[in-house]
């Protein structure tokens, strides 16, 4: 079913910003707004208003032609993805990430296979999420194709010297990706030292680097721009009725965007009025209130908006074949409705994740405490909810302590205070 904008530019604009979220690179947007923008010269040459996949298929066939994909120019290969990717976004309201990077190393060898074995140990000893098991297997793969590349196979072969040599081998990474290379790495040279696999512990010779990770400072919206987001969504539809009870659920219980996509029917106890589900990112089982409005939200959506499915989750996309709803797809709805809504956010980020914030910030203005807080948030201490403080200035304000005056400014003085 195609979703509604009032303008192309409100499209490609929303689209945009959607191919932000998957951590599209700028340049790679640039390209596809470019693109994008040839579209919509097409559309006023022909005096067609309403972009549809049927206006990107006769846009192709027109400019491209009909020479099979890898045949074509790179210029020609992006147009063709641009405009699939912005008839997939219309349809479905998001755009599957294509993979351009390379796969993990086969975690093969002896080497390879201890990998494996350290990423299955922690695993089943911290309990991680596959998202965290992905990263370790694709980070120490890194390391193992370095490793191939230099022709060490086993372990007799480590050295400091290589070791030096491998950290200074990630000069082509990010500071970021850089930082989460050595980290894992050496976790995983420790572990060999601890498990006796190696006799030195490497992970102290290593090089370590400086990268310190800033705290970025919360965005949130006021009560007052929450109530005209939500007022904005026509729900006299499917999507709205569908897209109005999932930002619902994150405007008054702060659930997580995979929280909300992974929902399920057991997830809902009527009778005792409350949501109860195992948190994705945590694990952690929280219980939390399913308020009256929340109820009517969900049922008007399963009543007249859910398409028939045996799926057991909750959202489901309203087009064929009806799968679940991914993550991502949240932030393009998100962009969808602030923009119909008129809130100017600035330099605010303005994903789902803001409206955990919010509710987190107005809560601590109505002097609700942390614990409590950080129940409702699924934080598993109150370390990560004293972020929130941050943006919450009369809060900080409580937490002024005076100063006592120095000593030598009272010498200059002449007065006597005690300290």
């Amino acid at each position: 079913m195609i979703q509604h904008y009032q303008t192309f530019a409100e499209l490609t604009d929303t689209a945009a910003a959607y191919l932000t979220s998957l951590r599209y690179s700028l340049s790679m947007v640039y390209y596809y707004q470019r693109e994008w923008r040839y579209v919509g010269n097409y559309m006023k040459e022909r005096g067609i208003k309403d972009y549809t996949p049927d206006v990107g298929v006769q846009y192709l066939s027109d400019i491209v032609g009909e020479a099979e994909m890898k045949f074509l120019p790179k210029s020609k290969r992006i147009r063709i993805r641009s405009v699939s990717a912005l008839s997939d976004f219309i349809t479905t309201g998001s755009i599957r990430k294509r993979k351009l990077n390379t796969p993990p190393e086969q975690l093969d060898g002896q080497i390879g296979l201890a990998i494996s074995r350290y990423i299955i140990e922690k695993e089943k000893f911290n309990g991680y999420a596959k998202s965290t098991i992905q990263s370790n297997k694709l980070y120490l793969s890194r390391f193992l194709k370095y490793l191939n590349q230099q022709g060490v196979i086993s372990f007799d072969s480590f050295s400091p010297q290589l070791m030096v040599d491998f950290s200074g081998s990630l000069t082509e990474y990010s500071v970021i990706t850089r930082h989460l290379i050595i980290l894992k790495t050496n976790r995983f040279l420790k572990y060999l030292y601890e498990e006796g696999i190696i006799p030195v512990d490497y992970s102290v010779i290593a090089p370590k680097d400086k990268y310190v990770r800033q705290p970025k400072l919360p965005s949130c919206f006021s009560s007052d721009e929450i109530t005209r987001l939500l007022a904005c969504i026509d729900r006299s539809n499917a999507f709205g009725k569908r897209d109005y009870a999932m930002i619902l659920l994150i405007v008054r219980l702060g659930l997580r965007c995979s929280d909300v996509a992974a929902m399920q029917f057991s997830n809902l106890q009527w009778e005792d009025e409350k949501i109860v589900l195992s948190q994705q990112k945590t694990k952690a089982v929280i219980e939390l209130p399913l308020f009256q409005d929340l109820g009517d939200a969900i049922i008007d959506y399963l009543k007249y908006g859910r398409p028939r499915s045996d799926l057991p989750y909750i959202f489901l996309r309203l087009v064929p074949p009806y799968d679940n709803m991914d993550n991502n797809a949240l932030y393009g709805i998100m962009q969808k409705y602030l923009r119909l809504s008129g809130i100017k956010y600035d330099e605010r980020r303005h994903g789902p994740h803001a409206l955990r914030h919010s509710l987190a910030t107005n809560l601590l203005k109505q002097n609700t405490s942390l614990p409590v807080i950080s129940s409702v948030l699924g934080h598993e201490n109150t370390e990560s909810t004293i972020g929130y403080l941050r943006v919450d200035t009369e809060s900080l304000r409580k937490c002024v302590l005076e100063v006592p005056l120095m000593p030598r400014y009272l010498k200059q003085t002449g007065k006597e205070v005690s300290i």
